[in-house]
């Protein structure tokens, strides 16, 4: 029984030894530490864009750690809504909407920025199981299967296309700058037309072209003072907004004919 033990002691012994001796202690020896310059934008009516500071610092147990070479990706993600991307045909020579697919949770702001480009930093695979980059964003429908793989990924690439348009989405290569081996930075540009909601700042520590460490950063754009109050009020009340907007419409009128008559 002793003895049986003691060949349990010394395998579990041996085991720790081999795991301390892995890479796999080395890549645990890295860790990110990040902040965003602001946690909250408020937007009120002349907000014409933010810009943000996003830094950070990678944390080693050793110089031979910090000497080694590591890249930093940064996506900043904002809230999810749904989309509906129509195709248009020329149907008895005029051109009409034929076909449409609703995705669900798209991002209404994605950016993405990057030491080097994403496709020399990891794989398809791992650029995909992370979400890193537009193309790699996994967008859920709820319809029924009604069109091809490939119709579908059209669908998809135009809603690409149109937030990529109006600002929303965006890549910057080489928008992460490392000040040292250790200290980085970077700018995040949120347009005029930036959404409301709650935003999450995912910066990932990549080397090898594996994902060694990764932190997450809340951010929050909100509408303040009157902006909010009519935000909620035509978004949570409806009805009485609407009321309200003719109310305001017909006495506008009324002021000015009572302007002119005079």
């Amino acid at each position: 029984m002793l003895n049986h033990l003691s060949l349990v002691s010394r395998t579990c012994l041996l085991g720790l030894l081999l795991l301390a001796a892995t890479p796999f202690s080395v890549v645990q020896a890295e860790e990110l530490v990040t902040d965003i310059s602001e946690h909250l934008v408020a937007i009120r009516s002349n907000f014409t864009g933010k810009k943000l500071l996003l830094f950070g610092a990678v944390e080693a147990e050793s110089k031979e750690i910090m000497a080694l070479d590591r890249d930093v990706v940064i996506v900043i993600r904002g809230p999810g809504e749904a989309i509906t991307s129509r195709r248009k045909a020329r149907v008895a020579g005029i051109w009409m909407n034929f076909g449409s697919q609703t995705f669900d949770n798209v991002p209404g702001y994605y950016a993405v920025m990057s030491t080097r480009p994403l496709e020399e930093i990891a794989s398809r695979e791992v650029l995909e199981r992370h979400e890193i980059g537009a193309k790699y964003l996994r967008f859920a429908t709820s319809e029924a299967l009604q069109f091809s793989a490939e119709e579908s990924q059209s669908f998809r690439e135009s809603i690409l296309r149109l937030m990529a348009k109006q600002s929303l989405y965006t890549e910057v290569i080489g928008g992460v700058s490392f000040l040292g081996k250790s200290l980085f930075r970077a700018s995040v540009e949120l347009p005029a037309n930036v959404p409301v909601g709650n935003y999450t700042a995912d910066v990932f520590l990549i080397r090898d072209g594996s994902v060694i460490h990764a932190q997450a950063t809340p951010l929050f754009v909100n509408k303040i003072g009157i902006e909010r109050f009519v935000f909620n009020l035509a978004h949570r009340q409806p009805l009485i907004y609407g009321l309200v907007a003719v109310a305001l419409a017909l006495i506008a009128g009324w002021l000015a004919a009572a302007a002119f008559r005079k």
